[in-house]
C-alpha cells in the first residue's frame, strides 16, 4: 500500500479537524484522514492552488448564517429564521459538504469529497445549494411578529 505524504500544518488545521469527526465513522481515525489527505491531494493537483485555502473558501461560501426552525402558533406551523453562531455554522456547512459528497455518483469518497470542494469554493454544487435554500426560506418567513391583545371594555 502507497504512503501518503501528510504535511505537519494539516494536521492542525481547526477545520480538517471537524471534517476529520465528520467523516469517522466507528472511531476509524485514520481511515477518515486517509480519505482527506487524498482529497486535499487531488483538489491541490486540479486546481493548481493550495488545498487548505480552496478548502476554506469553500467553508466560507456553504456557512449559513441563520438556521430555520419550526414554531406552531395558532394552528399553524410555520418556519422562523433563527440566527446561527459562528461555530455552528461552519459546522453545519461542512456536514453539508460531505453529505453532499456521500450522494454524488462516483468512484470513492475522496474524488466526490474534492469534486464538491472545488464546486463549493466556486459557488455551485449541492452545498452552496443547500445554504441558498435556507437563506431563501429565511427571508419569505421573517419573524412573526406577536398579535396584541385586545383591550378589555365593560361587557353590555
Amino acid at each position: 500500500m502507497a504512503r501518503i505524504k501528510i504535511k505537519k500544518n494539516l494536521q492542525s488545521t481547526e477545520f480538517i479537524e471537524i471534517l476529520n469527526q465528520i467523516l469517522m465513522k466507528n472511531g476509524k481515525n485514520q481511515l477518515a484522514s486517509r480519505i482527506i489527505q487524498k482529497s486535499l491531494n487531488i483538489i491541490s493537483d486540479q486546481t493548481n492552488e493550495d488545498a487548505l485555502e480552496v478548502l476554506e473558501k469553500a467553508i466560507r461560501n456553504t456557512t449559513p448564517s441563520v438556521d430555520i426552525q419550526t414554531r406552531r402558533i395558532g394552528g399553524a406551523v410555520y418556519p422562523i429564521p433563527v440566527e446561527l453562531h459562528i461555530n455552528r455554522g461552519i459546522y453545519r456547512g461542512i456536514r453539508w459538504i460531505v453529505d453532499s459528497a456521500k450522494k454524488r455518483s462516483g468512484k470513492t469518497l475522496d474524488i466526490n469529497l474534492s469534486n464538491e470542494i472545488i464546486d463549493a469554493s466556486k459557488k455551485v454544487g449541492n452545498a452552496f445549494r443547500k445554504k441558498e435554500e435556507v437563506h431563501k426560506i429565511a427571508e419569505k418567513n421573517p419573524r412573526p411578529q406577536k398579535r396584541k391583545k385586545k383591550p378589555e371594555g365593560k361587557k353590555k
